[in-house]
């Protein structure tokens, strides 16, 4: 029964993270991208771009929250690595799908196939899953040093969780090109993988909330030119009245 409170814990925390409401970015959007097949310079350009737009209010807002998040479960982290510990149960495959070798190919082979069958939208799918691997991994190292924080197991470089930032950038990304119809099973793998970590006695639970956070971030800066919403007003003038038509991303 504590296993299962355990996992609730985490799923019901890494849930609220994925449905939380999505406010405005602050920094300048990216022009929308015509092509897929942007070359390695104009990739380099726009990680360099990831980098600076990820420092903005939207930003700010989610680690703040994850922060918070992280900080209200950091007391019961001891009884919850506890619980794992004395428990059954058994999350295997998360720390395989949440590391490099698994995030990074998915990413490349995405982009390699949505370019390889014209698709537009699955090339740039690929390549933003790739930037938000590049961005999450950058920022989840940039913590993880100066903090420090032992794992659980006794090991270094714990807080945040790189497994849980990964994966859940993954799911951002995911969702913001798909929808939630490939959202909700991007989200709940990145669960899985994060109370697998704390399962396997390799993070605090803290370790992971905080992570999940990071990689939210880092999916939506680099996802900030498809969430772009340009609207268009068009009078129209007719017999007996007129009309206006708004477009709104393309839509009307």
């Amino acid at each position: 029964m504590r296993a299962a409170r355990l996992t609730t814990s985490i799923v019901t925390a890494a849930f609220i993270v994925s449905v939380a409401p999505a406010y405005a970015q602050t920094a300048p959007p990216e022009p929308p991208r015509a092509e897929s097949s942007s070359g390695a310079g104009q990739f380099i350009r726009d990680v360099g771009s990831d980098y600076r737009n990820f420092f903005s209010w939207e930003t700010a807002l989610w680690l703040g929250i994850g922060g918070a998040a992280a900080a209200a479960i950091h007391p019961f982290d001891d009884d919850l690595k506890d619980d794992s510990q004395s428990s059954d149960v058994n999350l295997k495959g998360g720390q395989y799908y949440g590391g490099a070798a698994v995030q990074v190919p998915l990413a490349v082979g995405w982009w390699i196939i949505g370019a390889a069958a014209g698709s537009t939208k699955g090339a740039n799918a690929g390549r933003d899953l790739l930037r938000a691997q590049i961005s999450a991994t950058s920022w989840t190292y940039a913590i993880k040093y100066p903090v420090n924080r032992t794992r659980p197991n006794g090991d270094p470089r714990s807080f945040p969780s790189g497994h849980a930032s990964s994966t859940f950038a993954t799911a951002a990304v995911l969702q913001q090109y798909y929808g939630w119809k490939l959202g909700i099973p991007a989200y709940a793998a990145a669960v899985y993988t994060a109370a697998s970590r704390v399962t396997d006695n390799k993070h605090w639970a803290s370790d992971v909330t905080f992570g999940a956070f990071v990689g939210i971030a880092s999916g939506r800066t680099v996802t900030l030119h498809v969430r772009r919403q340009p609207v268009a007003i068009a009078p129209s003038i007719a017999r007996g009245g007129g009309a206006v038509f708004i477009t709104v991303g393309g839509l009307q």
